[in-house]
């Protein structure tokens, strides 16, 4: 499974904007799902752009990897091509895709998803922060399980519509992939799209938020019908 996790980090993007010459704002994450640059993430992250920053729009791809496992990554311009504001979820295509070595993920089928069954997402959590503390790019991977299975209750299909997950999801994983490993081989169940917080108890007199130990996933069955 070790391998597994290599080769997934060749497929996941950080999102954000070019604001200066130096200056970038990581804003989430994405991951590739063809060999075209077609890029699957949240409709968030794009909508909470200002106008005037959606042509800054940019992906930060992996673009080599040396025998060491050392990562080179490059910044790219991202397009959007469709959004589903219901859902969250939205694709772009990623400019000068072939500079990178972006390998897609597989999507599989999340009507077999059940509780209790492992997980993991791997995504850009606080990216900006860690590069700024000396840590360089660091990719965070997390361990967690399906606590439970949402239903649509508007829909008359009632469909899925929401994956809680048992983890602590960071601001930048919004947009990542939510994996499970069938057969030794990763495969796309759901994106990441919420964490859920609360007033911070030290701190209730400033506008803190600490994480809970829950987040949730849109179903990727979801994402296909947007493709």
């Amino acid at each position: 499974m070790k391998n597994n996790f290599k080769k997934i980090s060749e497929s996941i993007i950080a999102l954000g904007i070019k604001k200066g010459e130096n200056q970038v704002t990581i804003l989430g994450s994405g991951f590739s799902i063809d060999g075209n640059g077609t890029i699957l993430s949240a409709a968030h992250i794009y909508n909470q752009l200002d106008p005037e920053h959606r042509s800054n729009f940019i992906g930060m791809a992996m673009t080599k990897k040396d025998e060491s496992g050392l990562a080179y990554y490059s910044w790219l311009p991202l397009d959007l091509v469709k959004k589903d504001d219901k859902n969250d979820l939205a694709v772009f295509k990623l400019k000068n895709h072939e500079k990178t070595i972006l390998r897609p993920l597989v999507l599989d089928d999340s009507d077999k998803v059940d509780v209790g069954d492992e997980a993991y997402f791997v995504g850009f959590p606080y990216a900006a922060q860690l590069i700024n503390d000396g840590f360089g790019i660091t990719l965070i991977t997390n361990k967690t399980i399906i606590s439970n299975v949402k239903q649509d209750g508007i829909d008359p299909k009632h469909p899925r519509n929401w994956f809680v997950v048992d983890a602590i999801s960071n601001p930048g994983n919004s947009g990542c992939p939510l994996i499970t490993f069938e057969d030794g081989k990763a495969r796309v169940i759901g994106v990441m799209t919420i964490s859920f917080r609360i007033q911070s108890k030290s701190n209730p007199q400033m506008d803190i938020r600490e994480p809970m130990h829950i987040a949730g996933a849109k179903p990727i069955n979801l994402a296909k019908d947007l493709l």
